[in-house]
């Protein structure tokens, strides 16, 4: 599925959910999706320090790194937090306290399913089934 259909996908089922107005969601859509933005560019930001530091064999990782790592990790959720903090506040400029507190309920809800659904479809498509450790 490519990016736009998923945004699509996502935006239907939020707005379902949230039971939104027109009117609420000409307002509240554009701050999600900076909030969304910004919240991509964190991921992206962290992800590139971390990708520094590791090395294609995750064992041969040295105690500096791992240090280093955490400390980036430690960071990260730091800066997530803040921004949920900020973007939560702004939410509540333009919806319910209940409606604010299903944007992230349901948004996660949202995820989860993506993802039962391509984990279905890659065995369904003949493809094996990732290893979970088990045997």
């Amino acid at each position: 599925m490519d990016r736009e259909k998923l945004q699509a996908a996502r935006i239907a089922f939020l707005t379902n959910r949230l039971e939104l107005s027109s009117e609420t969601a000409k307002v509240f859509w554009p701050i999600f999706t900076e909030y969304d933005n910004e919240k991509s560019k964190l991921s992206k930001k962290y992800g590139a320090q971390k990708r520094l530091l590791f090395d294609k064999d995750s064992r041969s990782l040295s105690d500096e790194n791992a240090d280093k790592m955490l400390d980036i990790y430690l960071e990260q959720k730091q800066a997530e937090l803040d921004l949920e903090k900020k973007y939560l506040g702004r939410f509540k400029e333009v919806l319910s306290m209940k409606q604010v507190w299903r944007v992230i309920r349901f948004d996660s809800d949202f995820r989860r399913s993506l993802m039962q659904r391509v984990s279905r479809g890659n065995r369904l498509e003949g493809k094996p089934k990732p290893n979970t450790g088990g045997n």
